[in-house]
């Protein structure tokens, strides 16, 4: 990336606060911290053990949820996109389990499941489970038929073909899945904090409203933001990563 788009990015992220500041000081944001309010509660919260531990917290419920989710919905999805039995045997239960929003399944998690920190995984997992599974599904399908024709015709057995030519040609909609699944899952995650969770920056978020500390909660908006950021960054470097093949590949 070059100087001038480092530039336009930074300075993208810096109007934010620039507008903010400038229309507190106008009174166009009534009720609303200041950023030097909202300064000021960060680095006091960077003092605070309780802010650390829902950070780790959250963070680790995310990726380990996003790493089961991954696991489950890529072979999955792959299975449902190249064969028409197997897809009609899964895919229309799955579907009708997609839209139900992630609220809606806190109280029977917490019914089902023997403890709140499962049920916040559970729910977590289902905000990256479904666009990864979609994604695949779509990945699958659009692979070219003379593509596998191709490598059978070269001696290529059902499972090489697969893994050598289906799975690969999938993977920039797996990616763009997984990318989609990593916001999803923070979302999800923040809302199961929020409602079932006793830590976590979800929950921190919570109960700076009810306590009035409104500082605090762009806090935490803020450093949700941060981990979203973050999180959809490590995603897309393991993805370039993977799909730097097409790059080294002869002309």
């Amino acid at each position: 990336m070059d100087s001038r788009r480092r530039l336009v990015r930074a300075g993208s992220i810096l109007a934010v606060p620039l507008l903010w500041l400038v229309a507190s000081r106008f009174g166009l944001l009534s009720g609303l911290p200041t950023p030097i309010e909202v300064i000021d509660a960060y680095v006091a919260e960077l003092y605070r053990e309780d802010f650390w531990l829902s950070t780790v917290q959250s963070t680790i419920r995310v990726f380990v949820s996003f790493a089961v989710a991954a696991a489950l919905a890529i072979p999955l999805g792959l299975l449902i996109g190249r064969y028409e039995a197997f897809a009609d045997l899964t895919f229309p239960a799955l579907e009708m389990l997609r839209p139900i929003p992630p609220i809606a399944w806190i109280p029977f998690t917490i019914l089902v499941l023997p403890a709140a920190e499962l049920s916040i995984m559970f729910i977590t997992f289902l905000g990256a489970f479904f666009p990864i599974l979609l994604n695949t599904i779509q990945g699958a399908r659009g692979v070219e038929v003379e593509y596998s024709r191709a490598a059978q015709s070269l001696g290529a057995n059902s499972y090489q073909t697969f893994r050598h030519v289906i799975y690969p040609s999938a993977l920039p909609a797996i990616h763009a899945g997984m990318i989609v699944g990593m916001g999803l899952a923070w979302v999800n995650l923040i809302a199961a904090e929020m409602v079932a969770g006793g830590t976590g920056l979800g929950f921190l978020t919570w109960s700076a409203y009810t306590s009035g500390s409104y500082p605090t909660i762009i806090v935490g908006i803020i450093t949700i933001g941060l981990l979203g950021a973050l999180s959809s960054a490590i995603v897309r470097f393991v993805g370039d990563w993977q799909l730097n093949w097409g790059e080294n590949q002869p002309t």
